[in-house]
């Protein structure tokens, strides 16, 4: 079973120059194939149901020579690392955890390299060896979606299901073992620069650039807040009615660029003012966050996939 806004290749395929990694958790595949399209190798490591029958998403992480997968199920959730040469498991460690569909991030500072995961019960990190380092506890009820992510030397995570009463963002600083959990009256503490309780977004990943964290709701408003703070700058805007979103933003050249599920991308100024600078249509629907490599974004719609570049003398 799947979800119907899912698919059994939702998760993003990974390179690092020489193989592409691919994963499809519904059905328990992860595998690698060269740049010529030739399978390297190929390991079952378990199909798995989520406790909705949704389908996984959490694609694969890739650091120095290892694969990193999350797989939060009904059966027995884990995080596992693989080999990249031979893709053999290297370690494989439990998670208490039901259902989600986040990526992890690995979070590299001068303290130590860890790898971030987002769950409904607790946010976890873990040392490259499997070994937990901290957690935090607060999240939204239900699985989350979006992808924790570094920035300002921070790690930022949240989660946002509507029907949670919780609906947090995070902001972590480097360093924190054991439980981080905040008590009941507090928005910070030694390893928590700073929370909003009810500003994480359902599906899109939140988005630092600059100064500002921005956050995208699903049904079509955007905010956004300091990003070293937390404190607000601006509040709901509107992007366009009837406009619904899934990608999660992108910014550069002093732009946020936000792709709706209409296939519209809305280009915005960014910064501490709300401005719609213009829309660019491609006339189909779209889920996928675009992906920006080497000067080229590249935007998958439901039936095209764009590369979209400076033009190069010939």
């Amino acid at each position: 079973m799947r979800h119907i806004r899912n698919s059994y290749a939702s998760e993003t395929p990974v390179t690092d120059g020489q193989r592409v990694y691919v994963y499809f958790g519904s059905i328990g595949v992860l595998a690698a194939f060269d740049l010529n399209g030739s399978a390297v190798w190929n390991r079952q490591i378990g199909a798995f149901e989520s406790n909705q029958g949704w389908g996984m998403a959490g694609s694969p992480v890739l650091h120095g020579n290892r694969l990193y997968i999350v797989n939060d199920n009904k059966v027995q959730s884990f995080i596992a690392a693989f080999d990249t040469k031979t893709g053999e498991q290297v370690w494989k460690v439990n998670r208490d955890e039901p259902e989600s569909w986040s990526t992890p991030v690995v979070w590299e500072h001068a303290l130590r390299t860890e790898i971030v995961t987002a769950g409904s019960r607790r946010v976890r990190s873990y040392a490259l060896d499997g070994s937990l380092l901290w957690e935090l506890a607060g999240m939204s009820d239900f699985g989350p979606i979006p992808t924790p992510f570094v920035n300002n030397g921070l790690v930022y995570i949240s989660s946002g299901y509507p029907g949670s009463a919780r609906r947090p963002v995070f902001a972590i600083r480097p360093g924190g073992s054991r439980d981080i959990s905040l008590k009941p009256d507090e928005t910070s503490n030694s390893y928590i620069a700073w929370s909003q309780p009810l500003l994480g977004s359902y599906q899109t990943s939140g988005l630092v650039y600059g100064d500002c964290y921005y956050t995208l709701l699903d049904r079509g408003f955007l905010l956004c807040n300091d990003a070293k703070t937390g404190e607000p700058i601006y509040g709901r805007q509107r992007i366009a009615a009837g406009a619904n979103f899934a990608a999660s933003p992108w910014a550069y050249n002093g732009k946020v660029f936000l792709l709706s599920e209409e296939g519209d991308t809305y280009v915005l100024q960014a910064g501490r003012e709300f401005k719609i600078l213009g829309k660019n249509p491609l006339n189909e629907m779209a889920m996928a966050t675009p992906a920006v490599a080497r000067g080229s974004l590249f935007i998958r719609t439901q039936s095209r996939l764009y590369r979209i570049g400076k033009e190069t003398a010939r």
